[in-house]
């Protein structure tokens, strides 16, 4: 029984420091993952806190809303990061999560010789810990190790909670299953907070500022912005592109309808605008220029049209303008006719790439 309070002590104090520490994350950086992410470690920390004091009751209803914000946390981590969740495997959760849970719920009442609903409800939210970890596994992009490792610890826990309505009444296992329940939970504290301090993550830029940056929204010429691609080979650009042979420092995004690791798709304007905010405002607090390039407008009219594409600019220019960042347009002219490009100058206070 000490194991048993002394691994749920170590579970509970780990989760509510780890929540702590990213709500405190979250006030310098102000990304929203990092909001949804804190208050799950705290709300999984009172989980624990629940069955310690022996409210039952609660311990089902605050380890429900724990998945939930970590559910949230992830969809906006990968939203932060232009990552979109495959929709093949969208297609599939959605087709079978119904059923699974179903599935389990029969087993359990079968199975057990005295079932219980609250275990079953801490058993159910396995189901969905899982399922978290299996889009965690989308990070393996950006954070190839860590990302990686992240979703696989995450899918084993939420697999493990799945065992809690079998093993729970089980004296001699509940100390085990307490225990591996912790490590799993320090390995996943220590995975997010590598994550969270990241070069990536942050967006901490190093280089020195180029001479070409400056601060405001300028249309460079195709021509012209193979310059700006040599002098800004060493500085951490943020690029949406048809293309992905740029300078290995920089962080590029495909506008493609084709599905892959940060690829985006054209109608997916929301997703570009978020991606960006989150660079400036990381780049603003280092007191650095942040460079956004956008190359491909003339494919975003393809599936939008001028008025959706210049509302979606002037979101991006009113981020620039905001945390003093560098917009830059790589722009064909011919593209477009007078009218279009009058309004866009004037709308965007469009300066002209030397």
């Amino acid at each position: 029984m000490n194991l048993l309070l002394a691994g749920q002590f170590f579970s509970f104090s780990l989760k509510a420091m780890a929540g702590l520490a990213l709500l405190l994350s979250w006030k310098r950086y102000r990304r929203g993952s990092l909001l949804y992410l804190g208050a799950f470690f705290l709300s999984s920390s009172l989980a624990i806190l629940s069955e310690l004091g022996g409210f039952e009751t609660a311990t089902p209803l605050f380890q429900g809303l724990a998945v939930s914000l970590l559910a949230g946390g992830i969809v906006a981590l990968l939203d932060e990061e232009a990552i979109g969740f495959p929709m093949r495997s969208l297609r599939l959760a959605a087709l079978t999560l119904p059923f699974v849970v179903a599935g389990y719920t029969v087993f359990y009442s079968q199975a057990s010789a005295t079932p219980n609903p609250i275990y079953l409800a801490y058993g159910l939210e396995g189901i969905f810990y899982t399922f978290a970890g299996i889009m965690l596994l989308c990070l393996r992009h950006p954070y190839p190790r860590t990302g990686t490792l992240l979703g696989a610890v995450v899918i084993i826990h939420g697999l493990h909670k799945m065992d809690y309505p079998f093993l729970r009444p089980v004296s001699w296992f509940a100390p085990i299953g307490f225990t591996i329940g912790a490590i799993l939970s320090l390995l996943e504290v220590v995975l997010f907070i590598r994550i969270v301090l990241s070069e990536r993550f942050r967006n901490i830029v190093e280089a020195e500022k180029p001479e070409v940056v400056k601060k405001g929204v300028f249309i460079v010429s195709p021509d012209r912005f193979k310059a700006y691609v040599e002098a800004l080979s060493d500085f951490p650009v943020l690029a949406f592109a048809r293309r992905s042979d740029f300078p290995e420092r920089w962080e590029v995004h495909l506008l493609t309808t084709v599905e892959g690791p940060g690829n985006i798709g054209p109608t997916q304007l929301h997703r570009i605008i978020e991606r960006t905010r989150s660079y400036l405002a990381e780049a603003h607090r280092e007191n650095v220029t942040g460079v956004v390039v956008i190359e491909g407008l003339e494919y975003l009219m393809m599936y939008n049209d001028f008025r959706s594409v210049l509302k979606f600019l002037a979101t991006l220019s009113d981020y620039i303008a905001l945390y003093g960042g560098m917009l830059v347009l790589v722009l064909d002219e011919k593209s477009f006719d007078e009218r279009q490009l009058k309004t866009l100058r004037q709308v965007l206070n469009v300066g002209e790439g030397k």
